[in-house]
C-alpha cells in the first residue's frame, strides 16, 4: 500500500466533545489520482511534516503552510504532492472549531490560513510542543497534545449550546427538514437559529445539510467500491447518479469514479480506532486521505 490513513479520538474527557478525531497520513502518494480537500462540515488544523505540498483552489493557493488552519470549504482544493507525505490533523466539532481559535467562524470559512495569523498564542504552544520532537504516533506524545488542547481550550470563546445540539442532530444523519422545524426544537424563531447557526458554523444551516449529505456519500465512497454508483446516489438521497455527480462538480470536485478510482482502492490502507460512539463522524479528509 502506498499510502495509509489511522484515526483515533483524544483520550482526554473533556476534549471529546470539542476534537471529533486526530488523524496521520504518511507514505507515497504518487499512484493516488486527482487527490483534493474535499468538503465536510468541519474545521481542522493540519501540520505538514512531509515533502512540500501545493494546493490550488478558491480558498487557498500556494505551497501548504507547515500549520494551517481550514476552515469549513464550500469548494474542492486539488492537492500537487512533491514527495512522501507525512501530514497530521485535528479535526475539530464543526459548531466549536472557530471557538477554540477564538476567532469569528465566517473569517475561517472557506479559507486556508496560517496558524499564526489565526491565533498566534496557539501556534506558540505548537510550537514549544513540537520542539521536543513530538511524534503523532507515540503514545507521550498523544497525551501531550491532549494536554495542550486542554490548556488552550481553557481560555476559548464561549459556544453556542443550542447551535452545537443542532449541528450534533444534522451530523448524525437524521437532519430536520427546515429552519423552521429546528427553530421549533429549541424554541427560537427562524432568524435566530439562522443567525447564530451562521456565527458559529460559519455557513447557514441548509447549506451544511447539503455539505454534511456529500461528504458522507463521498467517505462510503472511500471505504470500497460501491455496487454501482446509481445505487449509492440512491442511498445518500440524491435523485440519481447525473444528480450525484453535478453535486461533485459544484462542489469543485472531479466525478466520483474518478476520484475513487480502482488504483486509489489499491494504494490507500485505512485504520480507524472507533470512538465510544456510533456517532463519530468521518470527514472528507478521511477517506480521501486529504489525500495527504
Amino acid at each position: 500500500m502506498e499510502l495509509r490513513y489511522e484515526e483515533w479520538r483524544p483520550a482526554a474527557r473533556h476534549l471529546k466533545n470539542v476534537v471529533t478525531a486526530y488523524w496521520h497520513v504518511t507514505g507515497d502518494p504518487s499512484k493516488v489520482s486527482s487527490p483534493a480537500i474535499l468538503p465536510d462540515g468541519h474545521v481542522e488544523l493540519v501540520f505538514n511534516f512531509g515533502d512540500p505540498v501545493g494546493l490550488t483552489g478558491p480558498a487557498y493557493t500556494g505551497d501548504q503552510p507547515a500549520r494551517t488552519v481550514v476552515g469549513i470549504l464550500a469548494s474542492t482544493v486539488k492537492i500537487e504532492y512533491r514527495g512522501p507525505v507525512n501530514t497530521f490533523g485535528i479535526r475539530f466539532h464543526p459548531a466549536r472549531g472557530a471557538a477554540f481559535f477564538r476567532q469569528r467562524a465566517t473569517a475561517l470559512t472557506n479559507r486556508l490560513r496560517p496558524l499564526m495569523e489565526v491565533s498566534r498564542t496557539i501556534d506558540a504552544a505548537f510550537s514549544k510542543l513540537l520542539e521536543g520532537g513530538w511524534r503523532p504516533d507515540h503514545e507521550t506524545s498523544r497525551a501531550a497534545l491532549d494536554q495542550m488542547l486542554l490548556d488552550q481550550l481553557a481560555a476559548s470563546s464561549p459556544v453556542d449550546a443550542a447551535v452545537v445540539a443542532i449541528t450534533d442532530e444534522l451530523t448524525r444523519g437524521e437532519p430536520l427538514t427546515t429552519v423552521a422545524e429546528m427553530a421549533r426544537e429549541i424554541r427560537l424563531s427562524s432568524r435566530q437559529v439562522q443567525r447564530r447557526f451562521v456565527a458559529a458554523v460559519g455557513i447557514p444551516p441548509k447549506q451544511f445539510v447539503r455539505v454534511i449529505r456529500f461528504a458522507r456519500l463521498w467517505q462510503a465512497a472511500s471505504m470500497q467500491p460501491p455496487d454501482t454508483w446509481a445505487a449509492l446516489a440512491a442511498e445518500y438521497g440524491y435523485a440519481d447518479q447525473a444528480h450525484m455527480v453535478r453535486e461533485f462538480r459544484a462542489f469543485g470536485a472531479d466525478p466520483p469514479s474518478h476520484l475513487f478510482s480502482p488504483d486509489w482502492y489499491g494504494s490507500t490502507t485505512l485504520s480507524r480506532v472507533p470512538g465510544p460512539s456510533e456517532e463519530d463522524v468521518r470527514s472528507v479528509q478521511d477517506a480521501i486521505l486529504k489525500r495527504r
